[in-house]
């Protein structure tokens, strides 16, 4: 459906073409920065952890956060609170503790890509008034002290279903101390950097070279975009998205296209890919699931 859509705006003839005269070697460096953007979350991920004081060794972690990533289809990546039943399974620690960690990644993602859209506005010199406003207010409510304080005063009226989760959302604020937040906005935005690299890549196989921080930008905000759509994955707004944006800064639709394609597979169903082999190969150890 994605595909039939950008059709309209593409000649497929062209499309498939420019995918064939592809040159492979930089899809496979494309597939390794692509998986970057999760592998240095783990970082990220395993700071909380120890942040928590959860009894939990480096690679047990490590395996925990890659069955997460089976979820990374899963609407805003909601579906990553299973690492918290696979600690609360291997550890007795409940799984309402280390919620505020799975809040956090998702936190400071939104902040960090509203950081880079903002940005790319400006960079990309395609400010609209509406956009900005929107990007801006984005940025600020999501900062740590001001999303505290307005939570605390609309805590009375916000859903039951929201409040009670107000002890998590408290300990997730709590995080942010000047080191920690420092360390995990690096990690995030090294990691976001390494996806811009993957977008690099890729238009590099098809002889198009654009600056890294560019591809950053175009991934970053297309990514924002799918995230607040809340479709799962992002799916068919991301895709739009970026395959508009790179449109925008002079990539022709016949390699946008393919372009779009490839870089969702070394992006998103990678990680989809490797998340469900990682739950596959522990379902005893953390399920205790033998088949």
């Amino acid at each position: 459906m994605i595909i039939s859509a950008i059709g309209f705006f593409t000649d497929f003839k062209k499309a498939v073409q420019s995918l064939e005269n592809f040159d492979k070697i930089y899809l496979i460096a494309a597939a390794i920065f692509g998986f970057g953007n999760d592998f240095i979350k783990f970082f990220r991920w395993h700071l909380y952890i120890k942040k928590l004081n959860i009894d939990v060794s480096f690679f047990t972690d490590l395996k925990v956060f890659l069955c997460g990533l089976a979820m990374s289809i899963t609407p805003v990546k909601f579906g990553y609170t299973i690492k918290n039943y696979i600690i609360e399974n291997i550890t007795k620690v409940p799984f309402k503790k280390t919620l505020s960690a799975t809040f956090a990644e998702i936190y400071v993602d939104f902040l960090i890509l509203s950081m880079i859209s903002l940005f790319g506005m400006f960079y990309l010199q395609k400010i609209s008034t509406i956009g900005l406003v929107s990007v801006v207010a984005f940025s600020i409510i999501f900062y740590p002290n001001i999303f505290k304080k307005i939570f605390l005063q609309l805590r009375s009226i916000l859903p039951y279903t929201i409040r009670k989760y107000y002890s998590v959302i408290k300990s997730m604020v709590s995080f942010f101390s000047i080191r920690l937040f420092t360390e995990v906005v690096f990690i995030t935005i090294i990691a976001w950097i390494s996806e811009g690299i993957s977008l690099s890549l890729i238009l590099k196989g098809f002889g198009y070279n654009v600056s890294i921080l560019k591809t950053t930008v175009v991934f970053g905000f297309s990514t924002l975009v799918g995230s607040l759509s809340m479709l799962p994955g992002g799916l068919i707004v991301s895709d739009l998205t970026l395959f508009g944006l790179l449109n925008f800064i002079g990539i022709p639709a016949y390699i946008s296209l393919p372009t779009t394609i490839l870089a969702r597979i070394c992006t998103l169903w990678l990680s989809v890919i490797i998340g469900n082999s990682a739950l596959f190969l522990n379902r005893k150890a953390f399920f205790g699931v033998e088949k």
